[in-house]
């Protein structure tokens, strides 16, 4: 190939193999044009996205993928079903994933989608539910089987509230189940703590009519299944009596559990 100036200035390449010249710009003609082949793969613009020079396409970013902020309902429990496994993440499935760290098991799901309830996967220990007869102000005494009772963490924060308020930061001592689900802090999840719940009794009746499936779900993790002991809930019948559930029967009692008995306690964290 060889260069020709002309008087004019102006420049062709001409090919020795040739018998006709090729302007500068015909070079450029090589260049790699096909949309798809670059990666713009969406026919319809969108946010942040890259649009194609060479015709209608576009490059846009993977969606994110949608996550509950554990201990605050958003809405997020319609992606979720009762006996799923909630991860540390934010995210809920049937199956097991690699690489997330389960930290509860659904059992509950408000009928409007928007709130969910998962239970730990570990009793803390038996805890008594007060040391002391008085009726919580503010926090409603059920007069039956509250199974349509499901604040479980607005009964929590109630009794929290009150009881620091009264002792401080001897409160624990006098009303320790609720003491230790506030302090409660899963393997693997921190930032979750001050988050769990003590279940209010339509909670645990959840559990109770999707026990099978909930046992299932905890024994393909590995984790402790529900179990036949009694368990207290948040729900209170009087100054002297909470509620407490039977996980062998499925039933509520009010009567013979008074506060300073010490059944297990097994918290829940909303999403």
């Amino acid at each position: 190939m060889r260069v020709i100036l002309s008087a004019g200035k102006k420049v062709y390449f001409t090919l020795l193999a040739s018998s006709f010249m090729f302007p500068i710009s015909a070079f450029a003609q090589c260049t790699e044009t096909d949309c798809n082949t670059l990666g713009y793969d969406s026919t319809t613009s969108c946010d942040n996205g890259i649009k194609c020079p060479f015709g209608e396409y576009w490059a846009c970013p993977e969606p994110e993928e949608e996550k509950a902020v554990l201990g605050q309902c958003t809405g997020y429990a319609k992606n979720c079903k009762i006996a799923d496994i909630l991860y540390s993440d934010g995210t809920c499935s049937a199956d097991v994933i690699s690489g997330k760290t389960p930290i509860a098991v659904v059992v509950y799901i408000s009928d409007d989608k928007n709130c969910g309830q998962a239970l730990a996967l570990e009793e803390l220990g038996n805890f008594q539910w007060s040391t002391e007869y008085v009726d919580i102000p503010d926090l409603p005494n059920q007069d039956n089987a509250p199974k349509n009772d499901f604040s479980s963490c607005e009964n929590t924060k109630i009794v929290l509230d009150y009881s620091h308020k009264q002792y401080g930061d001897s409160a624990s001592k006098y009303y320790p189940a609720f003491w230790a689900v506030y302090n409660y802090t899963p393997a693997g999840a921190p930032e979750t703590k001050g988050k769990w719940c003590l279940p209010a009794a339509g909670v645990l009746k959840s559990v109770d009519q999707n026990k099978t499936n909930i046992d299932q779900s905890l024994t393909r993790i590995n984790k402790e299944n529900i179990g036949n002991s009694f368990l207290w809930t948040s729900s209170e019948y009087s100054n002297s009596n909470p509620w407490i559930f039977n996980a062998s029967s499925g039933a509520f009692d009010c009567h013979i559990n008074y506060k300073y008995f010490d059944p297990p306690v097994r918290p829940v964290i909303e999403f």
